[in-house]
């Protein structure tokens, strides 16, 4: 899609991260960091949440460079697959306590479930959008965000209606697939939930993961300011 790089890139990153690169780490922070802390932000609607989530997803990425398989698809949908995953289960442990702590004042499990999968949903939505080909972003921009009709939108694109509503046919069927991508059952475990969570190193260098903005982003929003998560950085049983 419109922000995946190419495979060859993929495909060498995954082996620089394999041979203990820490210049890789670094490198692939720089380029997935927003990406992590938004779609962790966009599950969790928390910062610091978000800024752990990051710290995870990157660890598990270090010391796992291996459950990588170019074959599958590219590096992108990888990482957010992992974010979402690992967002989604910090977002369950979250509510089971908060449920514990309010007793018979707790929503019922039906509603919890409902929440959690609506967060799943939004974030993968998020990332579908964010990946389309920039014209089909566009045209969902503006038709849905700018409140343009399908002329209108034409007119402000440069291309004939027939080209609009094709445009915003295909960014709606792709963005109708978030909804086919249930949140993780009660039951499910990753494998790197576990590995994730330990006490992430210092960093390689001195990047920073980007702030995340509260509340609903139309399409073409990014992160801009600083966040408090850092890339991990050598550690965890590997050595260089």
């Amino acid at each position: 899609m419109g922000h995946d790089a190419p495979p060859r890139w993929d495909r060498r990153m995954q082996q620089r991260l394999a041979h203990g690169e820490a210049a890789a780490l670094g490198e692939l922070y720089d380029r997935f960091a927003s990406l992590v802390h938004s779609l962790a932000y966009r599950v969790l609607d928390d910062e610091d949440a978000a800024d752990r989530i990051t710290r995870e997803v990157f660890s598990y990425i270090w010391e796992h460079p291996d459950s990588y398989d170019p074959k599958q698809g590219p590096l992108r949908s990888w990482v957010a697959g992992i974010t979402r995953h690992q967002a989604v289960q910090r977002l369950r442990q979250t509510e089971a306590a908060s449920a514990r702590d309010s007793g018979a004042n707790a929503p019922a499990p039906a509603e919890m479930e409902q929440k959690i999968l609506e967060a799943s949903t939004a974030a993968r939505a998020d990332y579908i959008v964010t990946s389309m080909p920039a014209p089909l972003r566009a045209a969902l921009e503006l038709a849905y965000f700018q409140r343009r009709d399908y002329r209108q939108t034409a007119a402000d694109l440069g291309v004939t209606e027939d080209e609009a509503r094709r445009r915003l046919r295909l960014g709606l069927q792709l963005l109708s697939t978030a909804h086919n991508h249930q949140a993780l059952p009660p039951t499910h475990r990753t494998t790197y939930a576990s590995s994730a969570v330990r006490a992430t190193p210092a960093a390689p260098h001195t990047s920073q993961a980007p702030h995340a903005p509260r509340g609903p982003r139309p399409p073409h929003a990014h992160h801009s300011g600083p966040g408090s998560a850092a890339p991990p950085g050598p550690g965890h049983g590997r050595t260089l």
